[in-house]
């Protein structure tokens, strides 16, 4: 064999020696910030290979073949990036430093995703909504919620309407709302969350039964906490939203800071307005002709506008070496609200409304590491005043029209006997106060362990009175008081390399309350006194266990008590509540089995599921008690017992960061579980599902990007959402005939577009909702608005 031939057999082999070995590639992408890239896509070109970078920035390919390659990063986040690399070691690194788009701020996303992942980690049961890309649609915070698994927001009618939460088939005041972790009651009804742009939210928590004990309230059926976002970069934005029914929202949102001194200011106001005149129809809408037959019609809503405002503003200091945040604010809110009927739309109001105004001081301070490493702080004290007037004095009767009736033909307009729309008249006036402190206090123990103490003080007083009473009536009506004081104690621990995490605590409730109401026994008016002092206490636990790098099994569980609230223990004539003074404490025993599986990186698909697997068994629980068909009012009311079961899931697609796709199943088998009432009789609806409640539900939410549309550096994003509830009962199902009162199966879809000018400082939206124009009830008969669209338009000055 001559040299030549030799030497060509000898560098194939070596050729082929280099190529059948194969490495391991490990790496990290940061920007040049040094914040991870999350969900970047890396590409070696040559050998097809593809990665994904997790919430870390971090990436790993196994089975590399050594050679040369191009390796390109793309992320909606970043530049391109590119650069040369070669494979010539079983473990090589790669570090990659990528240069942030200019039409992204990646900050809020990046500690948004590690802010997600932490609270997933404590084996609660709880989804974390991102609102990140959703504030850029006409989308309220209640819709966003409505779309989670396990979740589902019932509305009595358009934008301002009473709304109920209901999770894993419990709801009421049974689900408590936070901002920041303060209980929204705080803030008054005009500061609720369908007032609360979602451009000033970072993300919502949903605990799902078992709650944890820094949210200091007495939550039984789960809690939803609303963190508003609180980033120290300067920042100004504006958004604006019109649409059908003469809908107006908008908002203005800014903050700044000095690096030099840590002085921080930042404000949010908003304005929302609708007439709320959709149409509706079916049994309950109808007029009375002359001749006494009855008319049923297609009729618009005439008296049910609605009007709020306000505004949130704090000044202090942020990021100094005595304090993370220290940050006086105010709160300032105003609200109208017409009514155009009671508790059904049996009977029709015109001239019903009501008007509130809410001012509230607060002071907070937190500071990690204080005094001692490992010594976090968390304080907050606030002070409101709320004054609510109800103003029904005519007695005139109104049909679906919109006109007075004369049924008589007679020339003269129909009187209620009562002498106004809702009952008696009223100019009743309501003046609440309410102070509450809440302190939060850890301390890491050994590096693996933290112990906690967390206190709420709440004291509540409301001071009725009505011009319209008579003045011996008047004399005896006394301020309304409720004072509740929450202390917990939680125990935190972490094992096995952080892969078994657990968190242990006990909760103590003391509730007090007091009143005197004119009573007439024998045609005398007595005053009535009523004092109550409740003490409970409640305890749980919550596990997650890593199995795998990418599925945690999650296990929790609580006996859990709720004290009745104000609202339900001395009624709300605004929204049409009767008192029920003798409502006793609800007691659950929770548990929650769950699995986080994923997500799952491969090429450019993501996928993630998380499912939740729930027990309740409820004592006395607290529901709206159902009202006659002709009812105006209507009063909370315990319910003994009460069995729920079921399951949630969630199920989340991603395609080359451009398809998002989310599907939530939910099934609430909610029971009333009690044999037989204290003389041995038997209920007729032992068994029964709860009345008046949804037991499945279903809901699809698909967006779709696409980049440089129209204009380099532009973005397009297609969404639609379908929601699915199946009809139920009224009325306990045992109870009446073949032809029992259902509300029937809801099925209503909404589409949407959003674009992003290059810059991404301005985005116009458009949405659609209800397309199909499907009737839809979330109660018995309060029909919810049809067809809608809207347009919005989001501006970031920076």
């Amino acid at each position: 064999m001559n040299r030549g031939v030799l030497s060509l057999i000898l560098l194939v082999v070596c050729w082929v020696n280099v190529w059948s070995q194969q490495g391991s590639l490990t790496g990290r992408v940061v920007f040049k910030d040094g914040q991870p890239a999350v969900n970047a896509i890396l590409h070696l070109r040559e050998a097809s290979i593809y990665a994904v970078t997790n919430l870390d920035g971090e990436f790993e390919v196994s089975k590399v073949p050594y050679g040369r390659y191009t390796v390109s990063v793309s992320s909606i986040e970043a530049r391109p990036t590119e650069l040369a690399f070669v494979m010539e070691r079983p473990d090589a690194l790669l570090s990659i430093v990528a240069e942030r788009s200019v039409n992204h701020i990646n900050e809020v996303m990046v500690n948004g995703a590690h802010e997600k992942k932490e609270v997933r980690a404590k084996g609660f049961a709880v989804n974390v909504i991102d609102t990140k890309g959703l504030e850029m649609q006409s989308i309220q915070t209640n819709e966003l919620l409505d779309r989670s698994a396990g979740v589902r927001i019932r509305q009595g009618g358009g934008l301002g309407s009473r709304i109920e939460y209901n999770i894993n088939g419990l709801s009421g005041n049974s689900i408590r709302i936070f901002i920041d972790g303060i209980p929204i009651a705080n803030y008054g009804s005009s500061f609720s969350l369908s007032s609360i742009p979602s451009s000033m939210i970072e993300r919502i928590e949903v605990y799902k039964g078992v709650v944890p004990a820094h949210l200091s309230d007495d939550a039984l059926g789960g809690a939803i906490n609303v963190v508003l976002k609180k980033n120290n970069a300067n920042t100004l934005g504006a958004s604006y939203s019109v649409g059908s029914f003469n809908t107006h929202q908008a908002n203005v949102s800014g903050s700044y800071r000095n690096d030099s001194t840590g002085f921080t200011a930042k404000g949010a106001f908003f304005y929302n307005y609708s007439d709320n005149n959709y149409k509706v129809w079916g049994d309950q809408v109808y007029v009375t002709q002359p001749n006494g037959k009855i008319a049923y019609l297609e009729a618009e809503r005439f008296h049910d506008r609605y009007r709020s405002g306000g505004a949130n503003v704090e000044v202090g200091v942020t990021d100094v070496p005595w304090a993370d945040r220290l940050m006086l604010g105010a709160v300032m809110s105003q609200m109208d609200k017409q009514a155009q009927h009671g508790a059904t739309m049996e009977v029709v109001y015109g001239r019903r409304f009501s008007e509130q105004t809410t001012r509230m001081l607060n002071l907070s301070y937190q500071k990690n590491d204080a005094l001692i490493e490992g010594l976090d702080v968390n304080l907050f004290a606030s002070r409101s005043w709320l004054n609510r007037q109800v103003v029904d004095t005519s007695a005139v009767i109104y049909n679906w029209k919109g006109e007075l009736s004369d049924f008589n033909n007679d020339g003269r307009w129909d009187r209620w006997a009562s002498g106004a729309e809702g009952s008696s008249p009223t100019l009743e006036e309501s003046h609440e106060r309410v102070y509450t402190t809440r302190g939060n206090v850890s301390y890491r123990l050994f590096g693996h362990s933290r112990v906690a103490i967390s206190y709420l003080f709440n004291d509540f007083k409301r001071v009725p009175d009505d011009v319209m009473r008579a003045d011996a009536e008047r004399e005896l009506l006394d301020t309304r008081k409720m004072q509740k004081n929450i202390v917990a104690f939680t125990f935190e621990n972490h094992a096995f390399n952080k892969r078994l995490r657990s968190s242990w605590f006990v909760k103590h409730y003391v509730q007090t309350l007091g009143l005197k109401d004119p009573v007439k026994t024998n045609g005398v008016l007595t005053a009535l006194a009523f004092d109550k002092q409740t003490r409970e206490t409640g305890y749980g636990l919550a596990l997650s266990y890593n199995v795998w790098p990418r599925v945690a099994l999650l296990l929790s569980a609580e006996k859990a008590i709720r004290m009745p609230e104000h609202s339900e223990v001395f009624g709300n004539s605004a929204e049409n509540i009767d008192s029920a003074y003798d409502l006793d404490p609800e007691q659950s025993n929770n548990a929650n089995l769950g699995f986080n599986l994923g997500p799952w990186f491969w090429n450019k698909h993501t996928l993630g599921i998380h499912t939740n697997f729930f027990y309740r068994d409820t004592r006395d629980m607290i529901r709206q008690a159902v009202a006659s068909q002709q009812a105006e009012t209507f009063a909370f009311e315990n319910q003994d017992v009460v069995l729920s079961t079921g399951m949630d899931a969630e199920v989340t697609y991603g395609y080359d960061n451009k398809l998002q796709v989310t599907l939530a199943v939910s099934n609430f088998n909610a029971r009333f579980n009690k044999e037989y009432d204290a003389y041995g009789a038997r209920y007729i609806y032992y068994g029964d599902r709860l009345r008046n409640e949804p037991y499945f539900t279903a809901n699809n939410h698909t967006r779709y990007h696409l980049a440089n549309v129209l204009q380099q550096g532009s973005r397009i994003t297609l969404s639609h959402n379908w929601a699915y509830v199946h009809e139920f009962f009224r009325d306990w199902p045992s109870l009446g005939g073949a032809n029992k009162a259902i509300i029937p199966t809801q099925s209503v879809h909404d589409f949407g577009v959003s674009y992003s000018f290059p810059g991404y400082r301005f985005t116009l939206s458009v949405d659609a909702k209800n397309v199909f124009n499907h009737q839809v009830f979330d109660n018995w008969a309060l029909q919810k608005p049809g067809r809608a669209f809207y347009a919005k338009l989001n501006y970031r000055l920076y």
